[in-house]
């Protein structure tokens, strides 16, 4: 049986990837590897090549979007480095964090996609 934290996991992934396929972007990969760094979602929107970091929590103080450690940024620099030499057609990268706060007490979710969240 999958483990209760990859299964939230792997299901905040597919809510961000559908709300970003609703805002016009083609998801490429989920999950991908580059540079020694997993990317959870490499997405597409026009010339613009995204790498989307996604983070679904559980009500907490500090929220989802407090999750992406000094850290782990660095790391997916790294990987958006690495991967944009893979795509000649972007004309930009940028780097997204998609936080996802669930609410279990009454199922709410709040989505907040954060365009940019770090630089590249």
């Amino acid at each position: 049986m999958e483990p209760e934290r990859k299964r939230r996991g792997r299901i905040g992934e597919e809510l961000a990837s559908r709300f970003l396929e609703l805002q016009g972007c083609s998801i490429l990969e989920r999950n991908a590897r580059w540079a020694d760094v997993e990317v959870d979602l490499v997405a597409r929107h026009g010339s613009c090549l995204l790498l989307v970091e996604v983070k679904l929590r559980q009500r907490s103080w500090a929220g989802a979007a407090a999750a992406v450690r000094p850290r782990q940024g660095r790391r997916l620099v790294r990987a958006a480095r690495a991967l944009l030499s893979r795509h000649a057609w972007a004309q930009t990268l940028r780097i997204d964090v998609v936080a996802i706060d669930w609410h279990p007490q009454d199922g709410a979710l709040y989505l907040r996609h954060l365009r940019g969240a770090l630089a590249e």
